[in-house]
């Protein structure tokens, strides 16, 4: 029988609850007992649960949420950047020629030296760095920095000759080397698969104590912004054996989906794992492949030529035979498939690819999923709403990248980042930034998504803006749904974790334009304040 004399850890009242539930849209009182959520309702739903050690916050009008999800984010490895790597998030070359130079005389002769989000488009010059400018850092030091978008890299000649690369070395596949156009010299740009020798071979791993402070650095960062819950986009073994001791010694503040880089596969099919393995705080959630470029980067694979170019289409760093093999393999034993597709023709690929697995061997709900799926057609998106698929498209792109968006031309536009076609076309879509490459902020995704609107005031692609509600529903319910937990979390419900956000304003009543201002004053995870403002 249950115990009717138990009483709430905590209660919740006096607050305009947006539940993301149907069935009961709106509260003004929730109670929590045990980190799960025990009542919705009004003052009187819950006041009998109120006992001598109940918290009782009153939050006087203020707006409560189901606790916000990105479900595309690079978590672990971009907090250890923040530790480790030079940030190169600035507005000229002379400025990261000064942060690297820092990192440069912290460091002994002879060992890496890192960059990160540094931005062509945002700098004064406008242009990528060159060996040129990395050998002016130091010619002691192998220096490589990272782009925004992650999907290209810089090299000093230090790292160029560490990597073995010279003018006579032969584009691999899947990745080039940046030359010279009048001489065909390689001028330390390296694209996508090239670089990685140099990221998997050369650059020393982090130790377990950077990594630590990396999960310690992105939780905090990350709970700031009202964030309970990240599919970490790209995990490896160290990270994942990082994630569980900050599990364990109770550091870690955030729930984790990780989708596991695919070298790793073999190893989990063989110990007999398959996606949803864990437990609410750690999961193991699907495999990650890349099959493309990037859109902050202009290497997306895309069907006609980026503006401005007649032959240039992006970058395919998978063969659609390479594609199929694998995605049969994975999904075959029982995992979540989380392909990385931009260009309209790498998505194509990946979604037959699902397509012929799914006809091979069949899988009720497998829920494979196209991680960023830009750029799409009708086509795609009717097989995609017929398999089931999931997107998890850039959400603060328009707002932060809009000075990128003429390399694509507002035709393309027009079916990118395209949440109002999922919607329309029954697709499951969410809400995902990628960061580094797009802001983290969720209310930034949600204003870019509502507004259409860049950091300027233009407009790209009207046609896709989506409302308010529509992108609350991508960062709670639709996160939570796109790893198999929305029974857990991503609405407010008796039953489900008690995971919240609450905001000094409801998003829906302030200017669109303005949303991303809106103050967030509590995180909550588990019923446990994990920051306050």
């Amino acid at each position: 029988m249950p115990d009717y004399n138990l009483k709430a850890d905590t209660v919740i009242r006096n607050a305009n609850v947006i539940t993301i539930n149907p069935a009961q849209p709106h509260a003004s009182a929730v109670a929590v007992l045990s980190g799960r959520i025990v009542a919705v309702g009004d003052g009187a739903d819950v006041s009998s649960l109120v006992g001598p050690n109940t918290q009782v916050l009153d939050l006087t009008g203020k707006t409560v949420l189901p606790g916000f999800i990105d479900a595309h984010i690079h978590v672990l490895n971009s907090g250890i950047r923040h530790v480790m790597a030079a940030d190169c998030d600035l507005t000229s070359i002379s400025a990261i020629h000064d942060a690297l130079s820092e990192r440069v005389a912290a460091t002994p002769a002879g060992q890496w030296v890192q960059g990160f989000k540094f931005d062509d488009t945002k700098t004064a010059e406008d242009r990528f760095l060159f060996k040129e400018d990395l050998d002016a850092v130091s010619a002691h030091h192998p220096i490589m920095v990272a782009h925004r978008a992650g999907h290209i890299y810089y090299l000093n000649t230090a790292a160029l000759d560490a990597a073995g690369f010279n003018n006579e070395t032969e584009d691999p596949p899947g990745g080039r080397l940046g030359r010279n156009p009048d001489t065909g010299e390689i001028n330390g740009v390296v694209y996508e698969r090239a670089i990685e020798p140099v990221r998997f071979g050369l650059i020393p791993p982090e130790t377990p104590e950077i990594r630590r402070q990396g999960l310690t650095t992105i939780c905090r960062m990350l709970t700031r912004a009202g964030l309970t819950s990240v599919h970490d986009a790209r995990v490896v073994q160290e990270e994942l054996a990082t994630y569980q001791e900050g599990r364990d010694a109770g550091d870690l503040s955030l729930r984790v989906y990780v989708l596991m880089y695919y070298p790793h596969f073999p190893a989990l099919r063989e110990a007999g794992l398959k996606t949803g393995f864990g437990d609410d705080m750690l999961r193991l959630g699907g495999i990650k492949m890349v099959a493309d470029g990037a859109i902050a980067a202009r290497t997306a694979y895309l069907s006609e030529p980026y503006i401005g170019s007649d032959c240039d289409h992006g970058i395919l760093a998978m063969e659609a035979d390479e594609i199929e093999e694998n995605v049969m393999q994975m999904h075959e034993a029982g995992f979540q498939v989380c392909i990385h597709a931009n260009g309209d023709v790498a998505i194509d690929m990946v979604t037959r690819a699902y397509e012929k697995a799914q006809a091979a061997y069949p899988r009720p709900d497998p829920r494979h999923r196209v991680e960023h799926c830009t750029l799409v057609n009708p086509e795609i998106l009717n097989r995609m709403h017929r398999l089931g698929n999931i997107a998890t498209p850039f959400c603060t792109y328009v707002y932060h990248h809009g000075e990128k968006m003429p390399f694509y031309g507002e035709e393309r536009l027009q079916w990118m980042f395209a949440q109002r076609s999922f919607i329309d076309y029954g697709v499951h879509s969410t809400g995902a930034t990628d960061y580094p490459p797009g802001p983290f902020e969720p209310l930034l995704g949600i204003q870019s998504c509502v507004t259409r609107t860049d950091s300027r005031g233009n407009l790209w692609g009207p046609n896709q803006k989506i409302s308010v509600d529509e992108a609350l529903k991508l960062y709670t319910i639709n996160g939570a749904y796109a790893s198999f937990e929305e029974e857990l979390k991503g609405s407010i419900e008796a039953g489900k974790l008690a995971d919240f956000v609450v905001l000094g304003a409801d998003p829906r009543a302030v200017d669109p334009l303005t949303i991303k201002d809106v103050p967030v004053e509590r995180t909550i995870v588990g019923g446990r304040t994990v920051f306050e403002a």
